[in-house]
């Protein structure tokens, strides 16, 4: 007796399972084969593009929602998991998918605390605040919303309710580490340095790693009058992550009030370098075999395009006396290399 072929939810249902055992990539091929026989199943779309996340294969996981929100554009299931994925890599486009989906199901579970944390991302603060407050009226049991709801308050300057705000965080869960170092930095807003050292080296108790904290002793050590502390303390988070730009600003202009103008250049340099502000890019020539010739390497650091930068190259090395024709060719045998300089490659 022939068996009768699996129609789209009973391939769906046997990704599910194949996903509870943790057999992931079968599990991509069921979903798959259910969106081939239906493509406007919504739950096979999300359950695809999180077995992509679970694979690491974020790219095609954040196509596949795109796909999803494009094929169901009324699903606001899809809307919010797109918005989910984006977040923390495109905060302004995650905060337009979770705005699409208050306007096709206003009373969605979280979509108003996840478009108050992108717009937050965002930089949209006000905004985010507005989001935030109704958020933790829905919810003031959640710590971490009105742990967010402080970092937006205090984004605006609005420092009296960003400390109430993490009080009321710190009230629910008491000992964690980032509640406290926020609750620091707004009794410092607030020009209050002694109990914010006291809350900060509370949160360095529990997290003496924690880099960001250590930037935090910093600004708050600064605003004691204790320069030498503020100093080793910034100095400290940079050892701890040495990619930070706001840290590095923050020494660049702790310097520049000690008089120390050079390094605070450098510092300032390095923050600009780090957050993309001003670009790092080398150059050499490549000789016929495209290998590199030898005392032609040269970085530039600016936030001309690249094509600028090419030719400022050739220029001085004409101006070396090197022959430079109109195709960019140097002395009839050698061509530019241009490449921007990762971040990891870049001197701290």
């Amino acid at each position: 007796m022939n068996q009768e072929p699996m129609d789209a939810n009973a391939w769906l249902k046997r990704a599910g399972e194949e996903e509870e055992q943790e057999q992931t990539e079968v599990a991509l091929s069921s979903v798959e084969e259910a969106l081939r026989l239906n493509p406007l199943l919504a739950e096979a779309w999300r359950l695809k593009a999180a077995l992509l996340l679970d694979l690491d294969r974020t790219r095609e996981a954040l196509q596949t929602l795109e796909q999803a929100t494009s094929t169901l554009p009324r699903d606001p299931g899809c809307w919010f998991e797109r918005g989910a994925a984006l977040v923390e890599g495109d905060p302004t486009t995650a905060a337009e998918c979770f705005a699409r989906v208050q306007e096709l199901d206003p009373d969605f579970p979280r979509v108003t605390a996840n478009l108050g944390i992108a717009l937050l991302k965002a930089g949209r603060s006000e905004e985010a605040v507005r989001a935030l407050e109704m958020a933790v009226t829905r919810s003031p049991e959640e710590p971490h919303l009105w742990n967010h709801l402080g970092e937006a308050t205090l984004a605006i300057h609005r420092c009296r309710q960003a400390l109430d705000s993490f009080d009321r965080a710190l009230a629910l869960t008491p000992d964690d580490y980032v509640f406290l170092g926020n609750r620091a930095l707004a009794l410092c807003h607030l020009s209050r340095p002694e109990p914010a050292l006291s809350c900060l080296d509370r949160a360095l108790e529990l997290a003496p790693r924690e880099a960001r904290l250590w930037a935090i002793r910093g600004l708050i050590l600064e605003q004691a009058m204790r320069p030498e502390e503020a100093l080793e303390a910034f100095e400290r988070s940079l050892e701890l992550d040495p990619r930070a730009p706001e840290t590095w600003s923050h020494k660049a202009q702790h310097l520049l009030g000690r008089g120390r103008t050079e390094e605070a250049f450098q510092c300032r340099r390095q923050a600009l370098l780090l957050s993309g502000c001003l670009k790092a890019w080398g150059l050499c020539l490549l000789d016929e075999a495209d290998r590199p010739v030898p005392g032609s390497e040269l970085r530039y650091e600016t936030n001309l395009p690249p094509e600028a930068i090419a030719h400022r190259y050739l220029a001085d090395l004409a101006g070396q006396g090197h022959q430079v024709d109109q195709t960019g060719m140097v002395d009839g045998r050698f061509r530019a290399a241009l490449w921007e300089l990762s971040p990891e490659e870049l001197p701290t």
